[in-house]
């Protein structure tokens, strides 16, 4: 093998210009697999062996399965040290890798140093990038959900209630204890268990940020399925929203220096704003549509839970198509702690209400915004900021969370209505005949 001080330097190539520079190092006290996402691939090869005359270094590289792997050209890249680029062709699979270093003497060649037998992994199109290779969806079939989820949040508008925004104003309570709970507790308990569980730093990055996240969308969705508060849900989901603005940059900065993690990261602001936009805009229409015309009002909150029930599957639906990808690469400490966090969510924010004796509904909601997380701002945050290989191994924290997130307030659904329609049929039972 190479003495320590020969490593190996992996760099991604798009169409001929390198991207990102650090991803991963090759040395004798560890072997690791190369990842390889794009069909044209460099690796740069540096040692601190001293040529004895003038180019008399060459660089030997042997690939097992030419299938999945071709040597385009190894070039010196300088004089006076042992520095060479390697130029790749690289297909779907897996295979294995020999790179020697030679020395010519005359007629006499010898080796100087080697690394046999590093894996490289190709990743196939569809993993080579979130946002090059996304789901596939009929465009009509996509104009149609995007209609329904527009139509949907215009609904709930239109079950907005003027008195519970006057409550809310004068006792803020439960928007307090969701933004504590969302900002600072759950962010906390992602960095704590990712460190138990010995998660990689890039993973244990992923799920601090997923657990930063604001409330997503599903919060209002399951607070009316599950009979919470709808109009507090709609406002801890936009005030959370606009917090995320501050406490995602300063978190992020925050657990990144405890994992050791150093760079600039960028927070998605435009992305932030649209999603707040989203949620307003057709839910101020709604509550125009109420003020002005309630006929039309009592029409579209006749249609909201449908509506919310089929958005819930085709959202559940999406998420796992999309993260199909990435639970390759879940392990099982990687899908425990996708199942703790909506959970510790959940149970935080419903403990904290209780202790401050909130009725039932609002305990609820505060419970539902706490553990429907928006992981796609996470996963907007860490496609930003790393590069594609570390990026793609970070991702893994945002889409577990949302499967899991999903199923799991999908089995208390269930649960709920089971229960019930249960208690139902025995007051039926119980009913005395007429």
């Amino acid at each position: 093998m190479f003495g320590k001080s020969f490593v190996i330097l992996l760099l991604l190539v798009t169409s001929g210009e390198a991207k990102k520079s650090f991803l991963s190092f090759l040395n004798t006290q560890n072997s690791e697999i190369l990842s390889f996402a794009k069909t044209k691939e460099t690796v740069i090869v540096r040692s601190s062996y001293k040529d004895r005359r003038p180019n008399s270094s060459y660089l030997s590289v042997k690939v097992e399965d030419a299938k999945v792997l071709q040597v385009v050209d190894v070039t010196k890249t300088s004089r006076d040290t042992t520095d060479f680029t390697i130029s790749l062709m690289a297909f779907p699979g897996e295979t294995n890798m020999t790179i020697q270093l030679w020395d010519s003497e005359g007629r006499h060649k010898r080796l100087i140093e080697e690394i046999t037998d590093v894996k490289v992994r190709v990743l196939g199109q569809t993993e080579d990038s979130l946002f090059q290779a996304p789901v596939h969806v009929n465009q009509y079939i996509l104009l149609l959900v995007l209609s329904m989820i527009l139509l949907n949040k215009c609904a709930f508008g239109c079950k907005i209630e003027f008195q519970v925004l006057q409550t809310v104003w004068k006792r803020p309570l439960p928007i307090v204890l969701g933004a504590v709970t969302q900002f600072f507790l759950m962010p906390f308990c992602g960095f704590l268990l990712s460190q138990i569980l010995g998660l990689h730093e890039a993973q244990a990055f992923g799920f601090v940020m997923t657990c930063t996240c604001p409330g997503g969308g599903g919060g209002y969705l399951f607070a009316l399925l599950l009979e919470g508060d709808v109009t507090l849900a709609i406002l801890m989901t936009c005030t959370s929203t606009s917090l995320a603005l501050i406490m995602m940059p300063v978190n992020s900065y925050l657990y990144s220096r405890l994992l050791g993690i150093a760079g600039i990261f960028h927070v998605p602001v435009l992305k932030i704003v649209s999603t707040l936009l989203f949620i307003l805009t057709p839910v101020s229409i709604g509550v125009v549509i109420k003020h002005r015309t309630p006929d039309k009002a009592v029409c579209l909150e006749r249609v909201v839970q449908p509506l919310s029930l089929t958005l819930m599957f085709v959202g559940i639906y999406l998420a796992f198509r999309m993260g199909l990808v990435f639970l390759r690469m879940a392990t099982v400490n990687v899908l425990l702690l996708g199942l703790l966090v909506p959970a510790l969510g959940f149970m935080f924010g419903y403990f904290f209400a209780k202790v401050y004796m909130l009725p039932l509904p609002v305990c609820k909601t505060i419970a539902i915004e706490s553990g429907m997380l928006n992981s796609f701002l996470a996963l907007a945050i860490i496609q930003l900021s790393f590069p594609q290989l570390k990026a793609h191994e970070a991702s893994v924290a945002p889409f577990t969370v949302a499967m899991c997130s999903g199923c799991e307030m999908l089995l208390l659904f269930l649960i709920y209505k089971a229960r019930k329609l249960g208690t139902l049929s025995t007051e039926a039972e119980k009913a005395p005949l007429v």
